[in-house]
């Protein structure tokens, strides 16, 4: 039990590093401690000038990468003989190695928008991770609840999580290239038209991708949501979550809106990313509580929980 609570934790501290990390994009402190990993030389500096942004952004990492090298150690002690497990702890570990290494070249390199918004994907890929993992370690005599139902609704939800991992990605980028305007204050159109196919600046068209995946995933979600809702057999907790994601992607759309209307207000901007993790990470918890648990045919000793291989333990 105690190894799910810590993983819970970290999925947890890993969405407000999100957050945080949001804060620092739209406010663009991203250069307020120009050095690495100190901050003007010092690990504590003065909290002012983008520096409250950018190194509590900094000081939550570290908390975080502390925490997945912790919840790898607890794998190895007290979950070793599922191999899955540890695996899926030691790949944590080295995505936060490598996020870790592009914050730096981030910063080394005065933030190009390539850099940042790799830096955003594995971000998004390691919190994606981290979730999964609090559904992995559960304990086996707290199974989740599950309809007869739920998982003929898998084919539905795995596009939909490539489809806002992608919305999340084109949105880092076109903030990154301060593409947020790139449309000026049309939320329709843009520069009069549905798409201006006859622009020439990459940011226009990435700011256009971001708006043709957030409607699409936006209908995906609304259309998964109203199915769940009445389709019989679907467990509560699933229906209860998927109800949360349908009003929470269509008061995404409405900050994405505002957002341009409101000439990027940071609040808005913090609170439209933000919930855009949150979505995306409600939709990687749908695919563990519609996965279907079972037994391996021909494998005794084998057992799949949530849908993976896990080495019986003697009783």
């Amino acid at each position: 039990m105690g190894v799910h609570r810590f993983a819970v934790s970290l999925a947890i501290a890993t969405f407000a590093l999100t957050v945080f990390g949001g804060l620092v994009s739209t406010t663009g402190s991203g250069l307020a401690c120009p050095d690495w990993p100190l901050c003007e030389g010092q690990w504590i500096p003065q909290m002012v000038n983008g520096k409250e942004f950018e190194h509590t952004h900094r000081l939550v990492a570290s908390f975080v990468g502390a925490m997945t090298f912790g919840l790898m150690a607890l794998l190895f002690k007290h979950r070793r003989r599922e191999r899955f497990l540890v695996g899926a702890g030691i790949v944590a570990s080295v995505l936060v190695v490598i996020q870790a290494l592009l914050g730096a070249l981030t910063v080394k390199m005065k933030l190009p928008w390539y850099v940042s918004s790799t830096h955003l994907a594995v971000a998004s890929t390691f919190f994606a991770l981290t979730v999964s993992l609090a559904f992995w370690t559960r304990p086996e005599d707290k199974p989740l609840p599950r309809g007869e139902t739920d998982g003929a609704y898998l084919r539905y939800i795995y596009p939909l999580v490539g489809l806002v991992f992608a919305q999340l990605v084109a949105g880092g980028v076109m903030r990154h290239l301060k593409a947020g305007l790139a449309c000026g204050f049309e939320v329709l159109t843009c520069q009069g038209a549905l798409w201006p196919v006859s622009e020439t600046y990459f940011g226009t068209h990435i700011h256009m991708v971001h708006r043709t995946l957030g409607m699409l995933a936006g209908i995906g979600v609304i259309a998964l949501a109203v199915g769940l809702l009445r389709a019989p057999g679907v467990s509560a907790v699933s229906k209860r979550l998927a109800g949360t994601l349908g009003v929470g992607v269509v008061l995404q759309i409405v900050l994405g809106f505002a957002s341009v209307l409101s000439s990027r207000d940071i609040a808005v901007m913090t609170v439209h990313s933000s919930l855009g993790i949150a979505l995306f990470g409600g939709l990687v918890s749908l695919v563990w509580l519609a996965r279907p648990a079972h037994r391996v045919a021909g494998a005794p000793g084998v057992a799949v929980r949530d849908g993976l291989p896990k080495l019986e333990t003697a009783s």
